[in-house]
Order: C-alpha cells, then structure tokens, then sequence
C-alpha cells in the first residue's frame, strides 16, 4: 500500500459512501450493496480497490463477508478534506 493507493481510493464517491456506511461498524457486504445502490459486481470491485489500498478489512462469518475499516484515522483524513476551502 503507498499513499497514492490510499488517495486514489478516496478519489470515489461510491468508496466514500462505502466509508460511510461502515462508519459505525463492521457491516456486511450483503447491507453495503443496498446502501450504495450499486449493483453487487460494481460494490465488490470498489471493496477490492480499497482493500489493496489497505483501508478496509474483510472477514467471514460463516456466509457472510463482513467489511470494516483497518484504521478510523481514515476517517479524520476525509474530515480534515471536507474542511478544505478550495478555491477552484
């Protein structure tokens, strides 16, 4: 993982709303899919881009794949982001 693994997957909205529905927790992917309203194929594709950047872990729980962050640092960089006044 380098930080430009980490930021590039930042760069996505679909990841972000990911982010946001783990927030508060392991969730599985099973809740993640409506969340996102993306299609099953679409959300496991993002899922594997930030499990390669190492923000995300995985692990199973019988049938189920459970999905959290590796570290809630994340979540204090995409604060620290929001806060930005960019003056385009």
């Amino acid at each position: 993982m380098s930080e430009v693994d980490v930021f590039k997957a930042l760069a996505d909205p679909t990841r972000l709303m990911i982010l946001e529905c783990i927030k508060n927790g392991e969730r599985c992917i099973c809740e993640i899919i409506p969340y996102t309203g993306k299609s099953q194929p679409n959300v496991s594709q993002h899922l594997k881009v930030m499990k390669h950047a190492g923000i995300i872990n995985e692990r199973k729980d019988g049938i189920r794949i459970m999905i959290r962050v590796s570290s809630e640092d994340i979540f204090k960089i995409i604060d620290q982001v929001k806060r930005l006044k960019v003056n385009p």
